[in-house]
């Protein structure tokens, strides 16, 4: 009896076993499901968003394999992507292949997809985000579904497009994943960084005018594909937000060579289809319209003035822009507007009567050039850093230095002023003419308001610039 008793005891304990071991299983499952279920209805959780700048990073990745337990994202710009080493791309190919990382699409070029909209060149983001899209599937054999907007910056009308275009998943640089096509709650993002300041309006102008260049070229009988791609890229590098943030710096040198190399990508756009460049970009575009007379297309505080319209952009350390005149009391102002400022020499020459040969052809102080018969001068002036020297023609010798004079530099706006006595040259400054060049150490032209500059093995014979 006591042995069928305790056989009995083992027997419940048991089943008491049993049903424990049950009643744990059953709960964990159904926690391991409630979690899940949270997961899913809220957001996922991976590894950490690497964005690959150069191929040497994806090296390293390469070297030093997974980091992490979950499943790192890299987002690789398609441009990188597409020009990577092939022993790159096969190691790329495997990695996407065992799962080893989420490979995210993102933009063709480094854009942030909500400042293209707000520039109102809709159609860029959509081209930026295919193109993107077409050099992932040319990689990897299949459509990216996760997407990376650049800096993590998204915007409901983005995500739209997006959902559109294929993807059903956005990434962040915070490290969580949401899907597109249930996101209600997308902030909207801060893009007063890129937009909004005077001079960032310019560039996205700029921007949308050669696009429309662009359109037309595409249109028309001279079209080239090839050309067309080529320009076409230039355009989507110039849309970076890098751009936009320098044009703001405090750093004035940072400021002033990004707009230079902007400008250079403008003229890089227009070239490539075979257009002639707009006058304006050979202006520096942080140049406030409402201090500079070149964007006042009255001019009316000059009597004579002139808008070099001839230049290319060069990566040069000056262009002459613009030469006006202007007569106050008791004196006769010249400016001159330069794309930077500069140690080069830039000459004025003054011809009062527009007669043969009634004063020198020559350039003074060794510099390379002469003028045509009908603009030999009587009067010039020759500008320097800080100071303006003043010649009169001399029959008998060489030019006689009458006066030495104060130049200002008005540096925000790229202009150099001169103040001659107007006692040192009497008569009507508007019916005169006027040669403005400007002369590297070398004692040769380096830009001339007005013309192009010639090349070196011509004999350069300038005529004056003149009202009538």
């Amino acid at each position: 009896m006591k042995s069928l008793k305790k056989s009995f005891n083992r027997r419940e304990h048991r089943i008491d076993t049993e049903v424990t071991k049950c009643f744990f299983h059953a709960l964990s499952v159904f926690s391991l499901c409630t979690l899940w279920l949270i997961l899913f209805l809220s957001t996922f959780s991976y590894g950490s968003v690497v964005y690959l700048t150069d191929e040497e990073e994806l090296e390293n990745i390469f070297t030093l394999g997974v980091s992490t337990s979950s499943q790192d994202v890299l987002v690789i710009p398609p441009l990188l992507l597409k020009n990577l080493a092939d022993e790159n791309k096969e190691i790329l190919k495997k990695l996407h292949t065992e799962k080893k990382y989420i490979f995210a699409g993102t933009t063709y070029t480094d854009v942030i997809l909500p400042v293209l909209f707000n520039a109102k060149l809709d159609e860029d983001v959509r081209e930026q985000i295919e193109k993107g899209r077409k050099v992932y599937y040319e990689v990897f054999g299949e459509d990216a579904s996760v997407f990376y907007p650049h800096l993590g910056i998204i915007s409901e009308e983005t995500g739209k497009i997006l959902v559109q275009s294929g993807y059903s998943v956005f990434v962040t640089s915070l490290d969580v994943q949401k899907d597109l096509r249930t996101e209600t709650d997308i902030v909207p993002p801060d893009l007063s960084r890129w937009t909004g300041s005077p001079v960032q309006n310019l560039a996205w102008d700029y921007i949308k005018q050669a696009k429309l260049k662009l359109t037309e070229y595409a249109n028309s009988k001279f079209y080239d594909a090839e050309k067309f791609d080529a320009a076409k890229e230039e355009l989507y590098n110039l849309e970076k937000p890098i751009w936009f943030e320098n044009y703001i710096s405090s750093d004035e040198n940072k400021k002033k060579e990004n707009d230079l190399w902007f400008r250079a990508g403008l003229s890089n756009v227009y070239r490539a289809i075979g257009q002639e460049l707009p006058s304006a970009i050979s202006v520096p575009l942080y140049i406030s319209q409402s201090r500079n007379p070149l964007f006042d297309m009255t001019t009316g505080e000059y009597i004579l003035y002139f808008d070099d319209d001839t230049d290319n952009v060069f990566l040069s350390s000056c262009n002459l822009l613009a030469f006006g005149v202007k007569k106050s009391t008791g004196v006769i102002v010249f400016d001159i507007f330069i794309s930077s400022a500069s140690d080069e020499v830039i000459d004025i020459y003054i011809d009062l009567n527009k007669k043969n040969n009634a004063g020198s052809t020559s350039f003074i102080g060794g510099h390379n050039g002469f003028t045509d018969s009908l603009s030999a001068w009587e009067y010039a002036v020759s500008v320097s850093t800080n100071s303006a020297q003043f010649f009169r023609y001399n029959r008998t010798g060489p030019p006689v230095r009458v006066g030495l004079f104060t130049v200002t530099n008005f540096l925000d706006n790229n202009l150099i002023e001169v103040k001659i006595p107007g006692n040192h040259i009497l008569g009507n400054p508007k019916k005169w003419g006027y040669i403005v060049a400007g002369f590297l150490p070398s004692g040769d032209i380096f830009d001339i308001i007005g013309y192009d500059v010639p090349t070196s093995e011509t004999v350069i014979q300038v005529p004056a610039l003149r009202s009538e």
